[in-house]
């Protein structure tokens, strides 16, 4: 015990001599010494921060932008006409979302509509920016990525006020100076935002206060939606232009935008996103504008080279004459609208009436009602119907199939009237027609108004496509295997309109047009009423023929 007591004196003494010894020293590093404090004592004191999404700031559907578009039913939608196609135009809130599992506000009650967040992209760079509590005084300014975890060294017991900024790219975000807070926003970009304060505790040597972000967007949101479903095509490329968009200046500080300038916009084809990634027929992108105002003459999304892969696999390449569509909106900063613009196919016109270039056929799943591309004749099944009928393996119900065609409420059945001013009644007041073969194969053509190229002709076109015989199942919705008759030698086109209807509950014929070329005859077009379609009370066709069908605008 002695030999212990007597090291630790001798310890003691060394250690008070040392102390003695370097007093001088000590005392003239006291400034250093504070600062050594101050850094121990914020060792292991971070903001943590998580990137939770992006609040889109409205409910929008998580599901495809595409939904079914019935003209009738959109009380913002137009149709607009120009040479090589037509558009109908509508301006709504169903954007595309790829949702995070977040959801940043409860739906109202009773409301499944939810505020939910979109998902921020690993990779995408935000800047964080620290400042006093008050704002005035910039503290630090640190680039982090998202799917990184991002911490920054702060000091115990003091409130801050953080500013989130990003491009929602991998694109660095600008700093800023103690005397400039402020930066001019690229053009073209989706400016996410974020604010809060937070406190930090006192005690203990390690604190970590985490900060959630929760994106918003800083600008308007424009979803260019493309959707080449009413022209039966997938979009191989097109050239995408969107005028009246503008940028600012931001104030990072206070979020304040400031000196708006002119951001013309063209969006590159790869850029536009599937909207189904099974399909190419509806495809979106993004345009960004600072201006909540409404512009004079509207948002102008310009379309020029568009190229469709059509039905026999080649690519239909229109004009780079740019067509421009105008949206009548007022875009809503923070918030997200979707322009757009469903592409439908030219009409040919004979007397004011717009016909469809081909025959409507019918394919089972996506996008199923649809036009031939080209003038090729077809015996397919699935371009025959029962009189009335909507699908080629059903009687009909009084139904028009072509008011289902996308975008629906665009066409409708030619009815007799339609096809009187081709054949005249009984020969007489009828256009002139022409008779031509494709190998063993006869059609008509009518001289029209409309675009050739880069369609097959301007020119009417009826093919000798024939029909079947007569079909009798007694209010038996399903029809068997029929045979065709006058393939390649007749025409034969269901006009919509019944011989005989009796009060609604049931009818007698039906109208059809029938073109052919006799030795002794030559080039007969005229309409035939058909006397073996017969409509029980039912609604349901208990017997009919199945012939093509060729549709009109309404």
């Amino acid at each position: 015990m002695k030999m212990l007591r007597v090291k630790h004196l001798s310890w003691t003494a060394a250690s008070i001599a040392l102390v003695l010894a370097s007093s001088t020293t000590f005392l003239s590093c006291s400034k250093e010494s504070e600062q050594i404090e101050e850094t121990a004592q914020l060792e292991g004191t971070k903001l943590v921060l998580n990137v939770s999404g992006i609040d889109e700031g409205r409910g929008i559907s998580a599901k495809g932008a595409s939904a079914s578009a019935d003209v009738s039913k959109q009380n913002t939608a137009k149709i607009v006409e120009f040479p090589e196609f037509d558009a109908v135009l509508a301006i709504d809130d169903n954007v595309p979302l790829k949702a995070s599992q977040r959801v940043v506000k409860a739906a109202k009650s009773g409301s499944s509509a939810g505020v939910r967040a979109a998902a921020v992209e690993n990779g995408v760079k935000y800047r964080l920016y620290l400042f006093s509590q008050d704002g005035t005084q910039l503290i630090s300014s640190t680039l982090f990525t998202s799917g990184t975890q991002g911490t920054l060294d702060v000091k115990q017991g003091t409130t801050y006020k953080w500013v989130a900024l990003s491009y929602n790219t991998g694109e660095e975000v600008a700093d800023i100076s103690t005397t400039n807070t402020k930066i001019n926003l690229p053009a073209g970009k989706d400016i996410l935002y974020a604010t809060g304060v937070t406190s930090i505790p006192t005690g203990g040597t390690t604190v970590n206060v985490p900060i959630n972000i929760a994106f918003k967007h800083k600008f308007a949101r424009l979803g260019v939606e493309l959707n080449s479903e009413g022209m039966f095509a997938n979009m191989t490329g097109a050239k995408v232009a969107v005028a009246g968009l503008k940028t600012a200046t931001i104030d990072v500080a206070t979020g304040g935008l400031s000196d708006l300038i002119t951001a013309d916009q063209e969006i590159p084809f790869a850029t536009f996103v599937d909207i189904d990634p099974a399909y190419q027929d509806a495809k979106i992108a993004y345009a960004y504008t600072a201006d909540p105002t409404r512009v004079i003459g509207g948002i102008k999304v310009s379309v020029s080279n568009l190229a469709l892969r059509i039905d026999n696999n080649t690519i239909r390449q229109f004009s780079s004459t740019p067509v421009d569509f105008a949206f009548n909106v007022t875009p809503t900063l923070g918030n997200s609208q979707r322009l757009l613009v469903n592409l439908i196919e030219s009409p040919l016109t004979i007397d004011g009436v717009r016909w469809a270039r081909q025959n409507l056929y019918y394919q089972a799943g996506h996008n199923p009602y649809r036009f031939h591309h080209t003038y090729a004749h077809s015996n397919a099944r699935n371009t025959y119907f029962s009189f009335g009928g909507v699908e080629p393996t059903k009687f009909g119900t009084y139904k028009d199939a072509c008011s289902l065609v996308y975008p629906q409420g665009v066409w409708r059945q030619a009815s007799e009237n339609d096809f009187r001013k081709l054949t005249g009644v009984l020969g007489i007041g009828g256009k002139q027609v022409t008779y031509g073969k494709v190998g063993n194969k006869g059609y008509f053509e009518y001289d029209a108004t409309g675009t050739t190229a880069p369609y097959p002709s301007n020119k009417l076109r009826f093919n000798f496509n024939g029909g079947s015989y007569n079909i009798n199942f007694l209010d038996i919705q399903i029809i068997p295997a029929f045979s065709l008759q006058n393939d390649g030698t007749r025409a034969e086109v269901w006009t919509g309109t019944a011989g005989l209807d009796f009060g609604g509950l049931a009818g007698y014929g039906a109208w059809y047009y029938h073109g052919d070329n006799g030795l002794l005859t030559g080039n007969t077009d005229d309409l035939t009423a058909s006397l073996l379609n017969f409509a029980t009370a039912s609604g349901n066709f208990a017997q009919s023929q199945m012939k093509n069908i060729r549709c009109v605008r309404k």
